[in-house]
């Protein structure tokens, strides 16, 4: 009885600390978690808003092997806890600052992802933010601590970003890891997407870019609606959400946990999000819904609510700062799907973080993917459709892929097309800031592919004449109508000084054009310099301006239905000097140099995807060469 008097007192006291939140603002609805007797008895201890005082390194470097102290973090809905740890030494860490080596002792609880910058100190304290963690380590769980002085600094850091357009700035230093240590990465939860397109996208997701999180696909939505008179205030020890993109289907939400508060900023995580430098993340109050225990690693299970309460401005090696209040502005997305035989699209909306532009492609992928609701082979059509701040003029670019998976064709070439502006060092020409994105798709009812299978043309011509071309395609079955082929003919007009003898028509699709780069590349000018060409120079400007390059991106567009009809004159009509002794009749037209350039014209198949190619060899005749001709000697009658 003595003991279950015990026990029953501990309850009450925990329930009475609970509801003397020093939030007033706080509502029991705003922590949807109901902690019942039975948890609170087994959880660690309880923690009101937390107000810490900064321990600085002089004073850190001090504290005695085993020192107690206490980690602040969230294991359940939004009420902080105390976990008992200890101090053990202080060591060289990997950005030239030191870090803290301590251990969790509380086994109430492991290291878990989404804990990274829960602040660390002796009761009251905070020396810094719980980071990096070592795995597969059995109890007491060693990791290493963020110093608080380090993550100060970088409140007033400057960033590249925010000197593109004045001086430049020098480059962070490169990320040196010791493999024995990971950071306890920050989950980034994706909703709405597909558990294997994880695997499918994680080798395009595995630059250095992603070293710091964990990107996590779990059920869930974009933010809930705020609760009954939430608060925006932060302690110590919270848990908030940074977005990437948020919407109608799909979410990039990364969690973390906040070290310290200073007025209206405040620093969290210990280590980098994506180590972007400048940043313009909304950031949101978040939930906690447990521990996922995992042999390696385990993470928090969290969800973001509510409107955001401010925006991360700095992401660097010892934290992301952040500033309370409004949430920055977003790139607003609107995807259109249009499903096979449907007229009508079904429209979906999304906005997208400033600085996280390879999410867009993403959010369409996604979008796409959870409308059509299944996976096969398919041919569909895009539209991307950019506008930017800097400039009125809009670019549009299409795209047609056929393939086993559409998912990733559509991942792929809306991110090729999106990078293409919004890449910094891809684009030289202007800045590119979206102003609005809009990713129109199309599935297609059949397999729209044709393969060019033969050329139909006359074995002769004569110059001043017109070549007619017969272009043969054999279309994928699905398309095919009663006789299984596509047929198109082209005129081309053969100059007057178009060179004798025999010519090479080649015909080919615009994906499989026969240069010579790869030549080029292998054995450079060689025949140029024997026969002493010099090359032409026919390459564009480079773009001085963002409508340049928009100009230029869309004369370089290119239509999947592309066919290209070419008439190359032979060897001898080429360039190669006829013997100055050959007997020809008068009034025989010889080679111009100026007329001797190739015959080109194109041909679109409308909605198809053309692979292929295909060459003939026509003879260029001269009138009647048995009549003019003066008879060589030595040459049989």
């Amino acid at each position: 009885m003595k003991y279950v008097l015990v026990f029953v007192s501990m309850a009450i006291a925990m329930l009475c600390q609970l509801g003397c939140s020093l939030d007033e603002a706080q509502t029991q609805s705003e922590n949807p978690i109901t902690n019942d007797a039975t948890s609170v008895l087994n959880a660690p201890r309880f923690v009101g808003n937390v107000v810490l005082e900064n321990m600085y390194a002089d004073e850190t470097g001090k504290l005695a092997n085993k020192t107690p102290l206490e980690i602040i973090t969230v294991l359940e809905g939004t009420g902080k806890v105390s976990l008992q740890a200890r101090f053990r030494s202080v060591k060289d860490g990997p950005y030239g600052s030191p870090v803290y080596e301590c251990e969790l002792i509380d086994e109430s609880a492991e290291i878990a992802r989404g804990m990274s910058g829960s602040p660390v100190g002796p009761p009251g304290r905070v020396m810094g933010a719980l980071a990096f963690g070592y795995w597969y380590s059995k109890p007491p769980h060693r990791f290493l601590v963020t110093p608080i002085d380090y993550m100060e600094t970088a409140i007033h850091h400057p960033t590249f970003g925010e000197f593109l357009n004045g001086e430049a700035a020098p480059a962070a230093p490169a990320l040196a890891m010791n493999a024995t240590y990971a950071p306890v990465k920050t989950p980034v939860i994706m909703t709405g997407i597909q558990p294997h397109r994880i695997q499918e996208l994680s080798s395009h997701l595995s630059d250095s870019k992603f070293d710091f999180v964990e990107l996590v696909g779990d059920i869930g939505g974009a933010p809930a609606a705020p609760p009954a008179d939430a608060t925006t205030k932060l302690f110590a020890g919270d848990m908030i959400g940074a977005a990437v993109a948020t919407g109608d289907v799909t979410s990039l939400i990364g969690y973390g946990t906040v070290t310290q508060v200073y007025d209206d900023k405040f620093v969290a995580f210990g280590h980098p999000f994506f180590a972007d430098g400048q940043s313009a993340l909304p950031v949101y109050r978040a939930v906690t819904h447990g521990i996922r225990s995992n042999l390696t690693a385990s993470t928090k299970s969290v969800s973001a609510y509510g409107n955001p309460i401010g925006t991360i401005t700095k992401d660097l090696h010892p934290g992301i700062v952040g500033e309370l209040g409004p949430g920055p502005a977003m790139i607003p997305v609107k995807v259109s799907y249009r499903p096979v035989n449907n007229n009508t699209p079904i429209e979906k909306h999304h906005v997208v973080a400033y600085g996280q532009e390879w999410a867009l492609s993403y959010v369409a992928a996604v979008t796409m993917d959870a409308i059509r609701m299944e996976r096969n082979v398919a041919t569909v059509e895009g539209t991307v459709t950019l506008h930017f701040q800097e400039t009125e003029t809009v670019y549009t670019e299409k795209f047609r892929t056929a393939s086993s998976n559409p998912f990733f064709d559509v991942f792929i070439k809306t991110g090729s097309i999106i990078d293409a502006f919004t890449n910094t060092l891809t684009n030289n020409a202007g800045k590119a800031t979206l102003k609005a994105v809009s990713i129109s798709i199309v599935d297609k009812p059949q397999i729209a592919t044709a393969e060019i299978d033969e050329i139909i043309v006359p074995a002769e011509v004569m110059p001043g004449e017109s070549l007619t071309v017969s272009v043969v395609l054999l279309p994928h079955w699905s398309t095919a109508g009663a006789e299984r082929i596509i047929q198109r003919e082209v005129i081309l007009d053969i100059p007057d000084g178009f060179p004798m003898g025999e010519a090479n028509l080649t015909v080919s699709a615009a994906d499989e054009s026969t240069d010579d780069t790869e030549f080029t590349q292998l054995f450079g000018n060689i025949f140029d310099e024997l026969l002493g060409e010099e090359e032409e120079e026919d390459e564009k400007p480079l773009p001085r301006n963002l409508d340049e390059l928009i100009r230029q991106k869309e004369e370089d567009q290119m239509d999947a239905g592309l066919i290209t009809i070419t008439l190359t004159p032979s060897a001898f009509g080429g360039g190669f000097a006829l013997p100055e002794d050959l007997p020809l009749p008068e009034g025989f037209p010889l080679p111009d140099d100026s007329e001797e350039q190739p015959i080109e014209i194109e041909l679109i198949i409308e909605g198809f995807i053309v692979t292929g190619s295909k060459e003939a060899q026509i003879v260029i005749k001269v009138g009647n060469m048995e009549a003019g001709v003066l008879r060589i000697e030595g040459a049989q009658q």
